[in-house]
């Protein structure tokens, strides 16, 4: 325990001198959760509203340690990662109005889901995923599927022992990096491949919400690396 909290402290001081700047794209409860979870790691936050100046907006600037708000593609501009953290029926019009993301990490925590009904329904076929259509949007960046498969409330406040989230992308060094965000916050990961598999992991999520609105009760998603 005491090496972990060591070892936990140490990265804490990297980042806080070598942090990055992070987007995040939507102020909803995913938004927050990643905002505020990066923000405690060292990151500088800036979170992308197409209101940065409204009430809601500030309110969650003020609660966020040394963040800030402006546009979407503002806030992208400014960053070394862009988290998509928007309802997925308007994440492919927002990431087409990002800009140029050349050379970013892009985490894409979106799911293609409609609720406007119980329970909720997929936007998209097996044929195509929202990760696919913002790498294709955005073919230099570096685009991870993470975080999709679990909820904000997880984000925030990890169980034990550590959930795991799968990381589907194409770049490897995107990858690990994002993994070792996860870890810092309490959270293991499984590098699933390409992002291709977001398809996947998309439905996951489809599944465990179809059965949390239908089912006896509702369950999580874990994956585990077998040695």
């Amino acid at each position: 325990m005491l090496r972990r909290t060591l070892i936990a402290a140490l990265l804490l001081a990297a980042n806080a001198a070598w942090g990055d700047t992070v987007a995040v794209i939507g102020t909803g409860n995913v938004g927050m959760a990643l905002g505020t979870e990066f923000a405690g790691l060292g990151h500088d936050v800036i979170y992308g509203s197409r209101t940065p100046d409204s009430e809601k907006t500030q309110a969650l600037v003020a609660t966020t340690k040394d963040a800030s708000a402006a546009s979407p593609a503002e806030a992208a501009a400014a960053a070394d990662v862009v988290v998509l953290a928007t309802p997925g029926m308007v994440t492919e019009r927002v990431v087409k109005g990002l800009g140029d993301l050349a050379g970013k990490i892009i985490i894409d925590v979106t799911n293609p889901l409609i609720f406007e009904g119980n329970p909720p329904v997929v936007t998209y076929g097996t044929e195509r995923s929202l990760g696919e259509i913002v790498q294709e949007a955005h073919p230099d960046a570096h685009v991870v599927k993470a975080f999709n498969t679990i909820g904000w409330r997880v984000m925030i406040d990890p169980p034990t022992p550590a959930p795991v989230i799968p990381l589907a992308g194409n770049d490897a060094e995107a990858k690990q990096k994002v993994a070792g965000w996860a870890r810092e916050m309490g959270i293991e990961s499984v590098d699933v491949g390409g992002i291709y598999h977001a398809r996947a992991t998309e439905y996951l999520i489809v599944m465990m919400l179809n059965n949390n609105f239908t089912g006896p009760g509702g369950f999580t998603l874990e994956f585990r690396q077998l040695d």
